[in-house]
């Protein structure tokens, strides 16, 4: 099997729709696809193949490459995108998209009140804030989520087409 066509396997089975290319590449060269092939080549063969769509990412350690580093670790991989064009983005992807994103920021917010300064009764106040909007958000989506999961169960028909990168 080609490291294109195990990427496009890859993809139509990951939980994300638009996954970042270095996570793709790193799970390719732990599966043995193409162990020599380095991430400017993998990127360049996605691009040039008809079946992927690849799209500008964000840079999670603003330039710190020791930033980063330590983004990598915790799941998050800053450079582009990819995606593969022949898989339908329903609504439940959407919305497990939008739900996993709630999550993992709740899971932050979380992780700054167990680091808060004792003494700092502003931050404490702020990040409260912050904890109970992320909370009401984290309701909503669920609700979405959960409509979107009755909508797939009663057969109703999903327009969302192919969204791009």
């Amino acid at each position: 099997m080609s490291y294109t066509d195990w990427a496009a396997e890859a993809l139509a089975t990951d939980e994300e729709f638009i996954v970042p290319l270095k996570r793709l590449w790193l799970q390719a060269q732990a599966a043995g696809v193409a162990p020599d092939l380095s991430l400017e080549d993998f990127g360049r063969a996605l691009e040039a193949d008809e079946r992927f769509e690849l799209c500008e990412g964000v840079d999670f350690g603003d330039g710190d490459p020791e930033e980063r580093q330590v983004m990598e670790e915790l799941g998050y991989f800053s450079g582009p995108r990819v995606r593969l064009l022949t898989r339908e983005i329903t609504a439940t992807d959407m919305a497990g998209a939008i739900k996993r994103s709630t999550d993992r920021m709740m899971e932050a917010l979380q992780e700054a009140w167990n680091l808060r300064p004792e003494d700092d009764e502003e931050a404490e106040t702020e990040l409260l804030e912050l904890l109970a909007m992320a909370q009401k958000l984290q309701r909503e989506v669920n609700q979405v989520m959960d409509e979107a999961l009755q909508q797939d169960e009663d057969g109703v028909a999903d327009d969302t087409g192919e969204a791009p990168c």
